[in-house]
């Protein structure tokens, strides 16, 4: 009982965002439906997690779509809460998230924003076409009591299959992802570290981070192709001078062991260090690249500093 009264004391935290006590009281056992229910199964398992009769479904669905309940102050309130109750970890003063996008399957006929979702994934026993959702979620990384590092999920919205009701230009998944975090970082007001996987190494991605000097954590993609800088123009050349060298993938460039001769390089890496890394120079935009060969165990801090470099 103990454990329920306190978790009540962290329920308040959010009454800013209801308008009435009564929505606050409707919040209040949803989230503790949602904490002990013993399924999945939508709003049915809430009426059952929560011991409610059953008239009590249709005005669990009119919560859903209430105008008491203001999101976006809920999710301030939200952001704000776990920054100060949980203990957030940092490398050199950025505050860590991780994103991820996720497919779920439905098979309600007439469920919104249910479309046709292609799973890119190396496992066979996932299916390569289903009718679903599709989430982009943001969690934040804390320290739990025993040590071990857990993610807080901060913020989770579809991602397709829903329309605007007005007209603007089409985003695409990154811009979407970008836009939700950026929407986390003006909220807490720190500068922050975005942790995700190959699918958003991308422009999109990284330069409104790095604008507002945030920094994206993740791995080029193994079809990323770069140039090199363009050789000096000989004299009395009468051919227009290249504007950049040879192509250059990063399949080549991330090649465990000494960098070729083509790409030689100073290297960073020692007898202690879990990394092989060598420091590349390409023509275009001015980015560092460290192409990085990892062992077994990789150190949070030698991850950090390598990979902030991008």
């Amino acid at each position: 009982m103990s454990l329920w009264l306190e978790w009540l004391k962290c329920i308040r935290a959010l009454r800013g965002a209801c308008k009435r006590s009564r929505t606050f009281l409707w919040l209040t056992v949803v989230l503790c439906a949602w904490a002990a229910r013993p399924d999945l199964l939508g709003v049915t398992s809430f009426v059952r997690g929560s011991f409610l009769a059953p008239a009590c479904y249709h005005a669990l669905l009119n919560f859903f779509h209430s105008s008491a309940l203001d999101l976006p102050l809920l999710l301030e309130l939200w952001v704000k809460f776990a920054l100060s109750r949980f203990c957030p970890v940092t490398e050199a003063g950025y505050v860590v998230f991780v994103a991820d996008g996720l497919k779920v399957a439905k098979e309600g006929k007439k469920m919104p924003a249910v479309k046709c979702l292609h799973q890119e994934s190396q496992n066979n026993t996932k299916a390569e076409y289903i009718m679903g959702h599709s989430f982009q979620v943001i969690s934040l990384l804390v320290t739990a009591a025993t040590g071990q590092v857990v993610a807080v999920p901060l913020l989770s919205r579809i991602s397709e299959g829903l329309r605007a009701k007005r007209a603007r230009a089409r985003l695409t998944l990154l811009d979407k992802l970008a836009r939700m975090f950026l929407e986390l970082t003006r909220i807490s007001g720190v500068p922050s570290v975005l942790v995700a996987d190959a699918y958003y190494a991308s422009r999109k991605v990284i330069l409104p981070l790095v604008a507002l000097s945030h920094h994206l954590i993740s791995r080029v993609r193994n079809n990323a192709v770069a140039y090199e800088l363009a050789p000096s123009p000989r004299p009395n050349q009468e051919a227009v001078p290249r504007s950049t060298g040879a192509r250059s993938g990063y399949a080549t460039c991330s090649k465990p062991g000494k960098p070729s001769s083509k790409h030689r390089a100073p290297s960073t890496a020692s007898r202690t260090s879990p990394f092989n890394t060598a420091r590349l120079t390409f023509s275009g935009d001015p980015w560092a690249w460290w192409c990085a060969s990892y062992s077994s165990s990789i150190r949070p801090a030698a991850t950090s500093s390598c990979c902030r470099q991008l």
